[in-house]
């Protein structure tokens, strides 16, 4: 299937296309872990607690026995010997377990659309790894167990900060467990903007003032540095939203929802959202950004070398960039919180990072709860974060001396303080697509702001139905 038709079709109909099962035997061993009956571990949804507790410390030995499969994706290789740390303490604790790690070098897209299907047909791995953001998704379709009767036994749980565990929380639930928390800055090349007459220790005034400072970078007519970078169309993926059109959105003033929880389409602030995009695709941002494969990989690329001068992005790439020139990159990478329409930076969008989750049809809970204990460890969790620099979800593993080590880490974890979260709403899939649609519309072209925000309230009630969207003049 073509990358962008893929991106394009909900996750929901792509399962719904069929035809496609054999694909689901990639994303896990056999089948679902099997946990012997000795075990107590439930054969099904719902079913009894393993013996040892609900969530609470388990006794060692043979209270947990069976087989543990373990599914995630790493491209970048941080988290295997961390995986594996995790499994061998779980099976130095547990003499009848075994730990069978699933790990797939692809990108997390590609192993979502892998992992639902394997979580449809029932074959899916006991415990996974995947975005927070999909917790409600994945709640709503019985895909995964709530971890409230864990997490009520889990002493370590006090270590978690309310807003972090609200990031997990759906409906009521505890769904998963984060460790390296997301956010995001407002990067600049300190020595493209010197070049274009600005200060290294720029600061944008508002949001005009990103756009003032692309156009400075373009008069400057520095050789192979473009201005900006600003995510549209399916091609940015889940970064033409989260990366772009809303923190535009509330650097306007504007939000996702209103206070009954429906979706905001055409608003003021959606007009100037678009309007913003209309501006920064005059010349300023590269239109290769609606038709290149997973564009934001040359974007980060091009800011860490000094070939473009802005973007707002991931606060996790930048650990790329200083594990390939850490002087370089403190020299020249600054990053600031995203300003608002009035005011100086304010805030940034915080998230729950990737986190670890227990399938619903998993045979062996308590086994798979005790490897999420493991690998949520606070050593763990500092020293990962140390290596692929995230704001730790438990504040105790800010303590651990590889992670205080780095200022970055530091900047990242105290910039949480200023954070916006988008909502945990299965319907955010959805969204998104039309974010996209809206965005590559203007970005390309084919319509103006106001046409632009009338089409993503139409795209909206398509995809939501009408009782589930609102406008506002």
């Amino acid at each position: 299937m073509d990358e962008v038709v893929r991106q394009i079709i909900s996750r929901r109909r792509f399962l719904q296309l069929g035809a496609i099962t054999a694909v689901a035997a990639a994303c896990s061993p056999s089948a679902v872990g099997s946990a012997s009956p000795a075990a107590g571990s439930s054969a099904a949804s719902g079913g009894s607690p393993a013996a040892g507790g609900s969530g609470g410390p388990a006794t060692s030995g043979s209270a947990i026995s069976g087989t543990i499969n373990v599914s995630y994706p790493d491209e970048a290789g941080l988290k295997p010997k961390y995986v594996e740390q995790a499994a061998a303490a779980v099976k130095s604790q547990f003499s009848g377990v075994d730990v069978k790690i699933d790990l797939q070098k692809i990108g997390d897209d590609d192993y979502y659309t892998k992992l639902l299907l394997a979580l449809d047909s029932g074959t899916g791995p006991d415990v996974f790894h995947i975005g927070g953001s999909s917790a409600g998704e994945l709640a709503e379709a019985s895909y995964i167990e709530p971890l409230d009767k864990y997490v009520s036994q889990w002493a370590d749980w006090s270590k978690y900060p309310d807003a972090v565990k609200s990031g997990v929380t759906y409906k009521g639930s505890v769904w998963a467990i984060p460790y390296g928390l997301d956010m995001r800055w407002l990067y600049y090349r300190k020595d493209d903007l010197q070049k274009a007459g600005l200060p290294a220790d720029w600061q944008p005034a508002n949001v005009q003032g990103i756009l003032d400072a692309a156009n400075a970078v373009k008069n400057a007519k520095e050789p192979n540095v473009l201005p900006y970078a600003l995510y549209a169309g399916p091609a940015g993926s889940g970064g033409t939203a989260d990366h772009a059109f809303v923190p535009l959105l509330w650097a306007y003033g504007g939000e996702l929802q209103d206070s009954s929880g429906k979706w905001i389409g055409d608003s003021p602030a959606t007009r100037k959202v678009m309007a913003y995009y209309q501006k920064a695709y005059d010349g300023l941002s590269p239109k290769e950004i609606l038709t290149s494969t997973k564009p934001w990989t040359a974007m980060r690329e091009k800011l860490g070398n000094g070939q473009l001068a802005l973007l707002f992005e991931g606060g996790w790439v930048y650990g790329g960039w200083a594990t390939a020139d850490k002087a370089g990159t403190e020299q020249n990478v600054g990053y600031v919180l995203h300003p608002t329409e009035s005011g100086g930076p304010s805030f940034t969008i915080g998230g729950p990072g990737t986190c670890w989750y227990i399938s619903a049809k998993s045979a062996n809970k308590q086994g798979a709860w005790e490897f999420i204990k493991a690998m949520n460890s606070a050593e763990i969790v500092g020293k990962l974060n140390a290596e692929d620099p995230h704001p730790v979800a438990r504040t105790d593993a800010a303590d651990i001396p590889e992670f205080k080590a780095n200022k970055y880490n530091l900047d990242a974890t105290a910039a949480l303080a200023k954070a916006k979260f988008v909502p945990p709403d299965p319907g955010y899939s959805k969204v998104i697509e039309a974010i996209q649609k809206a965005t590559a519309r203007v970005a390309a072209g084919e319509l103006g702001p106001d046409d632009a925000a009338k089409r993503y309230t139409d795209d909206l009630t398509q995809a939501l139905g009408a009782d589930k969207v609102t406008s506002q003049s």
